[in-house]
C-alpha cells in the first residue's frame, strides 16, 4: 500500500475558504458574483473531496443565501457581504470577526486557501492559534514574487507574506512557480494538477458551429481586446466571447463589448453560469487565450476535456507546444496564422482534438490530480 492509498483512506476535516465561491457552487448568475478559475477549482475540489468521504466545509461570503447550506455534500458556511460595515473599520468587523467565527465553527482539522490575498494570513494566523494544519495553493504566476503580486494594499500583501511563511503545505501549479517561489521566497512547493470535469462523449470538430471561443475574465493580463483584433483578421469564421467584468475593471468590461458588437461574426455573451460554460466548449473547435500570464488556466482543462486544442500566448511549462494540445503563440499575427492554418485543415484539427481529447482523459482523472492534494491535506 502507497503513502496516497492510505491518507486516502483517511476521514478528514478539512475546511476551504473562497470568498466568491458561492457562484460556482450554486452556479448562480455570474452578472451577480464574480467567478474565476480559482472558484471553479474551489468548487470542483471541495465536491471530490467530500465524495472521497471527507467532511468539507466551504466557507464562503454572503450572497443572500442561508447561513449554512448543504450542496453537493459541501456544507457551506457564509461570512460577510462586502457592504456590510464602516469604510476603514470594515476589514476588522464583519470581515476579519466573520472569517475567524466561520473558521472556528468549522472546527476542521486543516484549512486550506488558493490565490494570495489578506485571506491567507487570516487562516495561518488561526491555524497557529489554535494548532490547525494550513495548506496554501499558488493561484498565479504573480504569487511568487513580491515585485508581481496583485496587491496593492499593503495589509493585505503583509498578511499574505505572513501566511507563505507559516503555511504547513504549499502546493504550485506548475514547475515555473515552484522555481520562482523557491527563487523569491527560499520556499518549496509541490506540483499539483488541476480539477476539471470529463464529459463522456464529445462531438467531432467538423460538427461543431463555432470556430473560435475565448473565455476569461475580463482583466488587463487576459487581453480581451487581442481577441477582438484576431476576429476582425478572421471574417470567415464564427467566433464566440464570454467571460465577465472584474469588480477593478469594468471599464475594460465595457470597451470589449462595444468592440465585439461591431464585429457581424462575433457573438458576444459577457458573463455565464459556471454550467452554460460546458456548452461553449462543446461547440468549439479552437479555444483563443490571449493572456500575458496566468496561473494554469481551467479554461485549458476544460478545452483539452472536450478535445479542444488551444492557441494561446500562454503555455505554462511548455505543456502545449511539447505535448501537441495546440499552438503556442507571441502575438495577434501568430495567433491568426495558426487559427486560420488549423480550421483550414480539417484532418489535422482532427488529430489534434483526438489528443486533447486523450490526455485529458489519462491526465485530468480525478483520482490522479487529487493526489498531491491529499498528501498536502493529510499528512
Amino acid at each position: 500500500m502507497t503513502d496516497i492509498d492510505s491518507t486516502q483512506r483517511k476521514s478528514a476535516r478539512i475546511c476551504m475558504l473562497n470568498y466568491y465561491a458561492w457562484g460556482v457552487i450554486a452556479d448562480l448568475d455570474g452578472k451577480k458574483v464574480h467567478i474565476g478559475g480559482e472558484e471553479v477549482q474551489h468548487a470542483l475540489m471541495s465536491r471530490y473531496l467530500a465524495r472521497s468521504g471527507h467532511q468539507v466545509t466551504s466557507l464562503v461570503g454572503d450572497f443572500g443565501q442561508q447561513p449554512v447550506e448543504q450542496v453537493g455534500g459541501v456544507t457551506v458556511r457564509k461570512t460577510f457581504a462586502l457592504a456590510d460595515g464602516l469604510p476603514g473599520l470594515r476589514f476588522l468587523a464583519p470581515r476579519l470577526t466573520a472569517t475567524w467565527a466561520a473558521m472556528k465553527a468549522a472546527d476542521a482539522q486543516v484549512y486550506y486557501v488558493s490565490c494570495a490575498g489578506a485571506t491567507v494570513g487570516i487562516a495561518a494566523a488561526f491555524c497557529k492559534r489554535y494548532g490547525r494544519r494550513f495548506v496554501f495553493r499558488i493561484a498565479s504566476d504573480a504569487d511568487c514574487a513580491p515585485d508581481t503580486l496583485m496587491l496593492t494594499n499593503a495589509r493585505d500583501r503583509a498578511l499574505y507574506h505572513y501566511g507563505l511563511r507559516r503555511a504547513d503545505a504549499i502546493l504550485a501549479q506548475t514547475d515555473k512557480q515552484a522555481a520562482l517561489l523557491l527563487k523569491n521566497y527560499g520556499l518549496h512547493a509541490e506540483v499539483a494538477g488541476m480539477f476539471s470535469d470529463l464529459p463522456d462523449t464529445i462531438v467531432p470538430p467538423a460538427e461543431r458551429p463555432t470556430d473560435l471561443l475565448w473565455l476569461a475574465n475580463m482583466r488587463s493580463m487576459k487581453r480581451p481586446e487581442w481577441f477582438i483584433d484576431i476576429v476582425r483578421e478572421l471574417p470567415e469564421f464564427v467566433c464566440e466571447m464570454a467571460g465577465g467584468a472584474h469588480p477593478e475593471e469594468r471599464e475594460l468590461y465595457a470597451r470589449a463589448e462595444a468592440g465585439a458588437s461591431a464585429l457581424p461574426n462575433l457573438r458576444f455573451h459577457g458573463q455565464v453560469k459556471f454550467g452554460t460554460t460546458r456548452s461553449l466548449f462543446a461547440r468549439a473547435r479552437i479555444f483563443v487565450n490571449t493572456s500575458s500570464f496566468e496561473g494554469f488556466p481551467n479554461t485549458y482543462l476544460q478545452a483539452w476535456a472536450n478535445g479542444v486544442p488551444v492557441v494561446a500566448t500562454f503555455d505554462p511549462d511548455g505543456i502545449i507546444a511539447r505535448l501537441g494540445l495546440g499552438v503556442a503563440v507571441s502575438d495577434v499575427a501568430g495567433a491568426v496564422a495558426a487559427a486560420r492554418a488549423l480550421l483550414a485543415d480539417p484532418a489535422r484539427l482532427a488529430e489534434y482534438s483526438a489528443r486533447c481529447r486523450a490526455y485529458a482523459s489519462t491526465r485530468l482523472a480525478p483520482e490522479t490530480v487529487s493526489a498531491p492534494y491529499l498528501s498536502a491535506l493529510l499528512a
